[in-house]
C-alpha cells in the first residue's frame, strides 16, 4: 500500500509562482508485510514535472522482478527534450501494457501520478493506471487521462488548490483532513509560520505524511504505510 499525494496550487502566493507538490511514504509491502523501503516519487526536470507510483511495486524483466523505482528512473532517462507531459504519459501507458503481464494488469492495482507545467506554464495532472475512479474496478490495461485541465481547473477560485491522492484512503480522508482542521488551524496564529512559499507547503505535507506514517507503524496491524517520507515541489518558473 502507499500514501501518495499530489497538490496543484494554480494561484500565486504573494510573489511566488504557481506550484505543484508531491509527497509519498517509502513503505513497500508484500502480502501486508514489510518488504522493502523505496522512493515512490521522482522529479522530471526535462518536463518541469514529477511522477509518483502506487500499487504494483515491481516490473518483470527476464527471470527477475525489478523494483518499480529502478525501472521508473531508467524510463525517465528516455525522455527526449521535445517530449511533452501528455506524450510521456501516453508512452508510459503503452510501455506498461507491453511489459506488465496480462494477469497482473487484470488482478493487481497499479497507477501513476504525473503532474507538471506544459509549454504554456499551465499545470496538468495525468493518471496512468489500470483501475477506475472507484479504486476497485480493474480495466485489465493501463490508460492515460488528464484530469486537472479537463475536470478541475475551471472550478477553482483564487486561494484554492486541487489535491489528488491514492493509497490507503482512510489515511487520506480521516487522518490527513483532521490534521488540516486541527494543527493546520494553528498556522494562522501570529507565532506560527504561515504557508506562504512552495517550500513551506513541502514541509507541511512532509509533516502530515510523517505523522500519518508513525500512526500506521504503531497501531495498524498491517505494514502498509511507513517512513521515511519524500516530498518536493515544482514551480511554474
Amino acid at each position: 500500500m502507499t500514501l501518495l499525494v499530489t497538490e496543484i496550487h494554480p494561484f500565486s502566493i504573494l510573489n511566488e509562482p504557481s506550484f505543484i507538490v508531491f509527497a509519498s511514504d517509502r513503505r513497500i509491502s508484500r502480502e501486508d508485510k514489510f518488504d522493502d523501503t523505496r522512493e515512490k516519487i521522482f522529479q522530471v526536470p526535462v518536463l518541469k514535472a514529477g511522477i509518483g507510483y502506487f500499487g504494483l511495486a515491481e516490473i518483470p524483466e527476464a527471470r527477475i522482478h525489478r523494483p518499480m523505482s529502478e525501472w521508473l528512473m531508467n524510463f525517465i532517462k528516455t525522455i527526449q527534450s521535445s517530449e511533452t507531459i501528455s506524450n510521456f504519459a501516453l508512452r508510459l501507458s503503452d510501455t506498461l501494457n507491453v511489459l506488465i503481464p496480462d494477469k497482473w494488469r487484470k488482478t493487481m492495482i497499479s497507477g501513476f501520478h504525473i503532474a507538471g507545467f506544459n509549454s504554456g506554464n499551465q499545470p496538468e495532472f495525468w493518471y496512468v493506471r489500470n483501475v477506475d475512479d472507484d479504486r476497485q474496478t480493474l480495466f485489465g490495461e493501463y490508460r492515460a487521462r488528464e484530469d486537472f485541465r479537463r475536470c478541475h481547473a475551471a472550478n477553482l477560485q483564487p486561494g484554492m488548490y486541487q489535491i489528488y491522492r491514492n493509497g490507503d484512503i482512510r489515511a487520506h480522508v480521516v487522518a490527513w483532513d483532521n490534521i488540516d482542521r486541527s494543527l493546520g488551524g494553528l498556522l494562522n496564529a501570529p507565532d506560527f509560520k504561515r504557508l506562504l512559499t512552495p517550500q513551506a507547503y513541502v514541509e507541511w505535507l512532509r509533516f502530515k505524511m510523517e505523522i500519518t506514517a508513525m500512526f500506521y507503524e504503531k497501531f495498524c496491524a498491517r505494514s502498509i504505510i511507513g517512513r521515511p517520507v519524500d516530498a518536493f515541489s515544482i514551480s511554474a518558473t
